[in-house]
């Protein structure tokens, strides 16, 4: 099996496959009176039909074995952590080219890109997470298994 070593989760890094989403001074602008800082336009969400909508998903600890990819072709998917834990992004171009693990610290979140293939949510504890994407009756699903997993190694 495969090994893969996350590396921090930076707005470089993670480019190809979607935006990071956290508190970014250059987007800062004062609001209500000057007692509210708002982080303006961090991702912009997209759909292809349907409607962007917010949900939450209670994300539990699973092994980090990555045997598998997902992509949403229709539209984006944001992930934000709210129980400030660090939590796991992995991704790759296309099912069997390079996987890249982003390990996020608990006060970042990412939006996978439209069509960025991408492991279903890992956190490395029990946390929710405020998840933005798109509801149609139509599925926004494609899944690939992969010929090699890989494990992912956290720490020394």
């Amino acid at each position: 099996m495969k090994r893969l070593i996350p590396e921090p989760l930076t707005a470089e890094g993670f480019a190809p496959f979607g935006a990071v989403i956290e508190a970014d001074p250059a987007s800062a602008i004062g609001i209500n009176a000057g007692f509210t800082t708002r982080f303006h336009a961090l991702a912009e969400v997209e759909v292809e039909g349907g409607a962007p909508i917010l949900s939450i998903f209670r994300g539990r600890p699973r092994p980090l074995v990555i045997d598998m990819l997902e992509r949403h072709p229709f539209g984006s998917q944001a992930f934000v952590p709210l129980g400030g834990r660090p939590w796991l992004a992995v991704c790759a171009e296309a099912p069997g080219a390079p996987l890249r693990a982003f390990l996020a610290r608990g006060d970042q979140g990412a939006q996978y890109a439209r069509g960025a293939w991408h492991f279903p949510l890992l956190t490395l504890a029990a946390q929710d997470f405020l998840v933005v994407d798109r509801a149609a009756p139509e599925s926004n699903v494609e899944v690939a298994e992969l010929a090699e997993p890989a494990q992912v190694l956290i720490g020394p």
